[in-house]
């Protein structure tokens, strides 16, 4: 007796779309926070962009990412840290700050950045994965508008993945939740254990001045003595 003909089954594979988006001033506050003396917030701390993106990046196809995003606030628009970002071909969207030295609706820019990524990219359609790696640990309610946990949330529910690296210490307990709720579709990484390789402290800029020659000191105050006497002298015996 002939066994029945198994049916052939199609699989497609799987492909992945990437989106990264940074929150550069949580980034940054993160990085200082109990840094400095007594527990203390340290703000020469400075965060080394070429090796922190080599650890989001890793193990991911660049040909995947779609997107690399980060927002941050001026002044000033010139600083050294967006044209390290762009060297790493990240976008760069910055905002103002208020006359209060405040970050004016950064968070709500990052937010709309991501909202439209969910709307043009939907994880159901064919078979691309969509997924969010979120550089940020910020939780709070932005006056009660949209919130990065909203926003996390609302990705989920749409199919994504999302991928969260935060310091520790700036890490909300309210994304902590939302991973519980999606254990399969979420994951948190703390940035801590790569301190030592993405961090560097900044020196002031007494310490960064070309440190004095004392030779060089030393022969121009024995030259300078010299003319004095020398000066002396010639008054002397012109009287």
């Amino acid at each position: 007796m002939l066994s029945p003909l198994k049916k052939k089954t199609k699989f497609s594979k799987l492909s992945y779309n990437i989106h990264i988006v940074v929150d550069n001033s949580n980034l940054f506050i993160g990085a200082q926070l109990g840094q400095g003396i007594n527990g203390q917030q340290d703000a020469a701390i400075r965060i080394n962009v070429g090796n922190l993106v080599q650890i989001i990046e890793e193990n991911k196809n660049l040909q995947d990412i779609k997107t690399r995003i980060v927002g941050g606030s001026t002044p000033p628009r010139t600083s050294r840290v967006w044209d390290e970002w762009e060297k790493c071909n990240y976008k760069c969207l910055l905002g103002d700050r208020s006359m209060f030295n405040k970050e004016v609706f950064l968070d709500d820019m990052l937010h709309s950045q991501i909202q439209n990524l969910i709307l043009k990219n939907l994880s159901h359609r064919g078979n691309i994965q969509q997924i969010l790696i979120l550089i940020s640990g910020d939780g709070n309610a932005n006056n009660n508008r949209t919130s990065f946990p909203d926003i996390v949330t609302i990705a989920l529910e749409h199919g994504w993945t999302v991928e969260l690296w935060s310091w520790k210490a700036s890490l909300s307990t309210k994304f902590s939740a939302i991973q519980r709720k999606y254990p399969s579709k979420m994951k948190i990484k703390h940035l801590d254990p790569y301190r030592s390789k993405i961090t560097f402290k900044q020196q002031s800029q007494q310490k960064q001045q070309q440190p004095v020659n004392h030779i060089q000191y030393g022969i121009f105050s024995a030259l300078i003595f010299l003319i004095c006497i020398s000066l002396f002298v010639y008054y002397f015996n012109i009287l």
